[in-house]
C-alpha cells in the first residue's frame, strides 16, 4: 500500500464547485465593462434616430420624466431609457418605473416583428414588471410603429433579422 492510496477516497468525496460553460453572458461582458457614458451616448443617438418620427409626433410624451429598464437576461445587461420632452435618453443605472425583461431571442423576435408582442408576453418570453400601465403604453407604442416609419438602415436590419430568427 502506497502513501498516496489512502488519500484517493477522501479527495473523491470533496465537493468541487460546478463549472459552467461560458454562455451568452460573455457577449454582454464588453458592455458591462465599459463606462456607461461610452455605451449610453451612442445608444442615445441611435434610439433618437430610429424613433425620430414618433418622437416628433409626440408618441413618447407619456414617458417624460419616467424611466424604462430593458434587461436582456441571457446577456446580463440592462439599459435605462427615459424621455426629457425633446429626446430619448439612455442613462446609467437608476430608479426605473417599469422593466421589460427577456432574452436576446425574444427581443430579436419583437424587433423583427417575427412574433406579436402579446404572444411573447403571454408565453412569458418577455415580462413587464413595475408600472404595468406605463409598460403597456410602451408595448402598444412599439407595436404601433410601422417598419416603414423607421430609417432605411433599420428596416434592412429588421428584414435581415427576420431571416435569422
Amino acid at each position: 500500500m502506497s502513501l498516496f492510496s489512502s488519500f484517493k477516497a477522501p479527495l473523491a468525496a470533496l465537493p468541487f464547485p460546478a463549472f459552467k460553460k461560458p454562455g451568452m453572458e460573455l457577449l454582454g461582458l464588453p458592455i458591462r465593462l465599459l463606462p456607461s457614458a461610452l455605451v449610453n451616448k451612442p445608444l442615445t443617438r441611435a434610439i433618437n434616430q430610429v424613433f425620430k418620427t414618433p418622437i416628433e409626433e409626440g408618441d413618447f410624451d407619456f414617458l417624460e420624466d419616467r424611466c424604462l429598464k430593458i434587461h436582456v437576461t441571457d446577456l446580463a445587461i440592462s439599459f435605462y431609457i427615459s424621455f426629457d420632452g425633446q429626446q430619448l435618453l439612455a442613462t446609467g443605472p437608476r430608479h426605473f418605473d417599469v422593466e421589460f425583461r427577456g432574452n436576446t431571442q425574444a427581443f430579436k423576435k419583437l424587433a423583427s416583428r417575427q412574433e406579436d408582442p402579446d404572444t411573447l408576453f403571454f408565453q412569458r418570453h418577455l415580462m413587464i414588471e413595475g408600472d404595468t400601465e406605463l409598460g403597456l403604453g410602451v408595448k402598444n407604442l412599439m407595436d404601433s410603429i410601422e417598419i416603414e416609419q423607421l430609417p432605411t438602415a433599420i428596416q434592412l436590419l429588421i428584414k435581415t433579422g427576420k431571416k435569422l430568427v
